[in-house]
This record gives structure tokens, sequence and C-alpha cells, in this order.
């Protein structure tokens, strides 16, 4: 009868979503590095600690956005749109990097806005996600041909001797721990303490649960909304300005396919695509199993045609899951 008990406790630790990422990319790791020992070098470590560093803000930025019920297709072309305009800034006009961030966080924030306010003014009488995808695809587009045609598909070349001060954290590091790492987990704090220990996250989770509940309740819906899509596009912007002092320039062609990076790693943290679900720590939980399997699948010369594939796949099955996972509550 105690055997039967643990191992319904295991059982159960194991479905939660947290844990299985856990176990899951520990699983992962050491089948790449069966496969390919140099995925366990320090170098690359580095590497995908980078990138998780990387990935993470724009994935808890989509995280707001979903939580309220929301979604955000524009991620990919926004890292790019803002990446560039980074690069702009410093190499025409010469500005000092944390003003032209700045500048960056405040051209990002308005995007974000206007998402917002066109989400809260078509829902009702549409259902939130319909006016969301509409006008985050548009932007996407409209971002990513302003980026092409800014830029004629060239790069923005920064020089490595004027601006190694802000190349640093992109690729510098703290110990052996990469700057990009440091800056996301202090974002992961601020997140943390939005949604859990403030009325704004109490009120996010409710604008994504129940949307009648919350309008009943007095809630801000609209000011709820705006404020989720403005980090979205702020994180969004971090993530275009790390690549771009990793990088020493940027490109319009960067970020593509990211929103679907993003997005996966929410779900796949036990952020619900329906809305009012969702934690910080699962979403980098995500990050890194995404990540891992992206890295490994370079490391072992997998065709990078390949990769989009299978994160497609990766988010058909946590899409499946959190269905299933609702589905079982109802009943």
């Amino acid at each position: 009868m105690a055997k039967n008990s643990y191992r319904s406790q295991v059982l159960s630790t194991l479905l939660r979503s947290e844990s299985t990422l856990i176990f899951a990319t520990l699983i992962l790791m050491i089948y790449f590095y069966n496969m390919q020992p140099l995925f366990m070098s320090t170098s690359n470590l580095q590497n995908i600690a980078r990138w998780v560093g990387t990935y993470g803000f724009m994935a808890l930025g989509e995280m707001f956005v979903l939580i309220s019920g929301g979604i955000d297709l524009s991620v990919g072309s926004i890292v790019a749109f803002t990446g560039l305009l980074m690069a702009y800034l410093l190499s025409t006009y010469n500005l000092p990097w944390l003003l032209a961030l700045l500048i960056v966080i405040l051209v990002a924030a308005g995007i974000g806005a206007f998402h917002g306010f066109f989400v809260s003014k078509f829902s009702p009488p549409l259902p939130q996600t319909v006016p969301a995808f509409l006008v985050t695809l548009g932007s996407a587009m409209a971002f990513r041909g302003i980026a092409q045609y800014w830029t004629k598909g060239y790069p923005i070349v920064l020089s490595r001797e004027k601006f190694a001060d802000f190349f640093f954290i992109g690729e510098g590091n703290l110990g052996i721990v990469p700057i990009p790492v440091i800056i996301v987990l202090v974002i992961l704090g601020i997140a943390f303490l939005i949604l859990n220990l403030s009325i704004i996250g109490r009120h996010i989770y409710a604008v994504g649960g129940n949307l009648l509940a919350a309008i009943v309740t007095g809630v801000k819906v609209n000011r709820i909304r705006i404020l989720c899509y403005v980090l979205s596009t702020i994180f969004s912007a971090l993530t275009g300005v790390i690549i771009t002092a990793r990088l020493n320039s940027a490109y319009p062609g960067v970020g593509v396919g990211y929103e679907l990076e993003a997005i996966t790693s929410c779900v796949l943290g036990g952020v619900s695509l329906i809305g009012g679900e969702g934690l910080p720590f699962g979403v980098l939980l995500g990050v890194i199993l995404v990540v891992v399997i992206e890295n490994g699948l370079v490391t072992m010369n997998v065709s990078p045609y390949l990769h989009r594939i299978i994160i497609g796949l990766l988010l058909l099955v946590a899409v499946t899951a959190d269905f299933l996972k609702r589905f079982r509550r109802r009943t």
C-alpha cells in the first residue's frame, strides 16, 4: 500500500509542468552528450546559457499576453526592427548606448500600446484572440517589411572599438555566467513580483481566466491588456538589443520564427493558450528546453530545415497536453 502511494506521488510530481521540463531537459542533455561529447563542453554550455538569456526576454513578454487571454505574433519582427533601430541610433548619431536603449524601449512600448488599444477596441464584441491575432500579425508583416526596406536587406555593422561597452551586454560574462543570463534573471524576478505579489498580477490572471467576472468586479480590463502588450514588445526589444550587442551588427532577417519559440516556451512552461494560467519560472524552463533542443540539433549537424518542424511538433504536443489537462479538470 505504501509502495502504491509512493508511486502515485512520483507520478504526480512528474506530471507537474516544471518537474517534467527539468526531467526532459536532463534526458535530452544526456542524449546529445552521448551523440556528440562537445555538447557538454564549457564553451557550448555557456553558449546555451547565453541563448537562454536572449530568448528568455521575449518568452516572458509573450507570457504576459497569453496569461491575459491574448496572443502576440509580432515578436520576431519586433526583435528585428528594434535591433536595427538600436544599431542605427548608435552608428548614425553616436548616442550613448543607454540613451539609445531608452529610445528603443519607448518605441517598443508605443507599438505595444497600439496593439493593446486595438485589441481593447474590438474585444468585445469579438473574442480577444481575434483582434489580437489580426493586429499582431499585421504588425509582424509591417515591421519586417520596414526593416528590410530601411536597410535594403543589408546589415548595420557597428564598430568594435567605439561600442565595446555595448557589446559587453551581449557577449560578456560575470565570472562564468553570461551577462544575458543575469539580466533575464532580474527580469524573471520582476515578472514574478508583478504576477504573484501585486494587484496588477491578480488582475492579469482575472482578465485571462474569466473576462466577464473581471469586468463585473471592476478590473480595468483595457488598461491590463495594454500593459501586457507593452511588456511583450519591450521584452522583445530587449531580445533584439541583446542580439545586436552579441553579433556586433543588426540584420533585417533576424528573428524569423521567434514567435514560435516564444509561444512554445510558454506553453511548455505551463502557460495556457486560453489564458489565466502560467508562471515565469515555468516559462524559463520552457526556454531552456527549446534552446537545448536547438543547440543539440546543431551539434549533431541536423539540417536546419528540420529545426522548425521539431519545434512545431513540440508546440503541438504542449498544446495537446494543455487541452487534456483542462479536459480532466472539467470532468
